[in-house]
């Protein structure tokens, strides 16, 4: 990576903590920040809920200890994003501009929900994010070789038990990885590797460690009852359309990413000339047509259903994709498709999707298929100054958004304190675009009571939300 890429790459970093600083808190954010306490307090409430709501363990304590110390968070979370992208670009290894800076629009071309859910959002970015750049060099060094070094065999050991506590489809996804890497160590050297095997099973202790934990038994007897009484087939067949949703449709620029790498591994490895056409002609005609209609229902604000057809269709792309990486022969564009996808997999087990549960799939695929891309685009002028276009537009959009968001903040909280003040009961909020931060208005009765101590109104005011936004991204003074 030269100088001019890493300083780049600093940039990034340093504008995405800008709009960590402009963004305000939400959702269970205000609820995490009044229950603030010190440190021992915040590793007590967190084995506390270990045996009463969630076997978290390693999310929780972060959340408890970062949430109310906001601007080491953006520190931190800022650092993360910087460290993600530069840990991407060391695996996807590309040897042509253009796929560099495909690789830095995977963040910015999140899809705005997820960016809410897991980037701007101090629980969900605890629970979903900041483990993967962990996981990725975790992974990096396991299939370098380099754990048999003492010190990062300990390190990696510490890593598994802190990482399969975060959040549970992710834990099941390093466990996998893990067994991936064994077997492909396995058929490489012809010997069992036993350092491998000890991460395996600390990796298994750890997940039943959380999944099992007292909370979440508890948990899961009042939540979802009639899901946990269905069987195995018939959890599948549930989710299949949420499986398709979160995987596919909503992941625009993994789908853009697919789409070509698709093509190259069609073009140069099918040799008959019909079925490479009608092969083409299948991987990239729906998923373009999906992100079409995609933006076109943002627009009209109406959500796509996944019908039999589209996911039958998705379920025979998966399939098609993972052996067209199969036939490519490139290992590690095979591990990263599988890891990736199984996190989704273990999904299709869980009642609860949302967009962040897919953000390490959405990852961890767009890896997989840039180290494909790379392998084919040499150097592409055009790509190359279409991405910079891509980066700088994206890059002006959320300074645009964010520095509104501030502004409609800090009117928000002197409003609110003015009505206070001058004593009255229904108290006006400023309404903020519903892609900003996770449930940034407050709507649910908890949303409301925590919002209302977080700002100091009294439990019985009733909160009013005031619309003063136009064209989503500009407020109105």
């Amino acid at each position: 990576m030269s100088k001019r890429d890493k300083i780049i790459l600093i940039l990034i970093t340093v504008f995405y903590f800008i709009i960590l600083c402009l963004s305000p808190i939400s959702g269970d954010d205000w609820g995490n920040f009044i229950a603030k306490t010190d440190v021992f307090g915040s590793i007590k409430n967190a084995f506390n809920l270990y045996f009463t709501w969630e076997g978290r363990i390693s999310s929780r304590l972060l959340i408890n200890l970062l949430t109310p110390n906001k601007i080491v968070w953006n520190l931190i979370n800022s650092l993360s994003i910087g460290s993600l992208i530069y840990i991407s670009i060391k695996i996807v290894k590309p040897k042509a501009k253009c796929i560099y800076y495909l690789t830095l629009l995977m963040i910015p071309l999140i899809n705005l929900l997820t960016f809410s859910e897991t980037i701007t959002f101090i629980a969900g970015n605890l629970t979903y994010f900041i483990e993967i750049p962990f996981i990725l060099i975790y992974f990096s060094f396991i299939y370098n070789s380099k754990y048999n070094n003492s010190f990062i065999f300990i390190l990696l050991i510490f890593l598994s038990l802190f990482l399969c506590m975060m959040v549970e489809h992710v834990s099941a996804s390093l466990i996998i990885g893990n067994i991936i890497l064994f077997l492909f160590f396995y058929h490489k050297n012809k010997s069992i590797d036993k350092k491998l095997i000890v991460l395996i099973i600390v990796c298994i202790i750890s997940t039943l460690f959380m999944y099992f934990s007292p909370g979440s038994m508890y948990r899961m007897s009042i939540e979802n009852i009639e899901f946990n009484k269905l069987n195995l087939f018939q959890k599948i067949n549930y989710n299949l359309p949420s499986f398709i949703y979160y995987t596919f449709i909503v992941n625009y620029y993994l789908l853009f990413l697919s789409i070509i790498s698709n093509y190259f591994m069609i073009k140069n490895n099918i040799k008959n000339t019909i079925l490479k056409n009608i092969l083409i002609l299948f991987s990239i005609a729906v998923p373009m047509f999906t992100v079409i209609i995609y933006f076109i229902s943002i627009i009209h604000k109406q959500i796509i259903v996944s019908n039999i057809l589209l996911t039958l269709y998705y379920i025979i792309f998966t399939f098609i994709s993972f052996i067209l990486n199969i036939k490519e022969k490139n290992y590690k564009s095979i591990f990263f498709f599988l890891v990736g996808i199984s996190a989704n997999c273990v999904m299709l087990l869980s009642p609860t999707w949302g967009y962040r549960t897919s953000l390490f799939t959405y990852i961890m695929l767009c890896i997989s298929n840039l180290i494909i891309i790379s392998k084919y685009i040499k150097d592409n002028k055009t790509i190359e100054c279409f991405s910079k276009i891509v980066l700088l537009i994206i890059a002006l959009f959320y300074i645009i958004l964010f520095v509104n968001v501030y502004k409609c903040q800090i009117d928000n909280r002197k409003y609110i304190n003015q009505q206070l003040y001058e004593g009255k009961q229904s108290i006006e909020i400023y309404k903020f675009p519903y892609f900003i931060n996770c449930n940034i208005n407050p709507n649910t009765d908890y949303h409301k009571l925590v919002y209302k101590r977080y700002y100091n109104i009294p439990e019985e005011d009733e909160l009013v939300l005031i619309d003063k936004w136009r064209y989503l991204i500009i407020y109105k003074n």
